[in-house]
């Protein structure tokens, strides 16, 4: 009896990770490519398409940031379940006030991305998170 509770929990795990893992690696943005409105809130958009290729439902928690020489500007964050074989696409925008959006142009400002990502699975037993930050831009 206790091979078959380690045989299941070790199936369990390695379902949980391969399902983790796979969800995780496609929450990312791959088109570098950002249609940026210059309105009154500026608007910067941002798609990702999140697919879950492994064998469990997993949920997918993701937050994006913009800072400007340390301080957040703007945010946006999204949640979303995943069933084995799904997918689904995240907007996230962000909305920069046009007045404090000519920070983003300011000589020797530091732009940075900080993104948030966490991925839960196999009944929140498996759960996997990380923070990026990338830098955007320095005038």
């Amino acid at each position: 009896m206790v091979a078959v509770v380690q045989l299941a929990t070790a199936l369990g795990l390695v379902l949980g990770m391969h399902t983790m893992l796979g969800v995780f690696a496609t929450a990312l943005p791959t088109d570098a490519e950002v249609e940026v409105v210059f309105e009154d809130p500026i608007r910067i958009p941002l798609q990702l398409n999140p697919v879950n290729n492994g064998y469990l439902e997993a949920s997918l928690e993701v937050r994006l940031a913009l800072e400007v020489d340390g301080e957040e500007l703007a945010f946006d964050e999204a949640q979303v379940s995943l069933p084995p074989g799904g997918s689904q696409e995240v907007e996230l925008v962000l909305l920069v006030p046009l007045e404090e959006g000519a920070a983003l142009m300011e000589e020797g400002a530091q732009v940075d991305w900080v993104t948030d990502i966490k991925v839960t699975t196999l009944f929140n037993l498996i759960s996997f998170s990380n923070h990026i930050e990338m830098e955007g831009m320095q005038q």
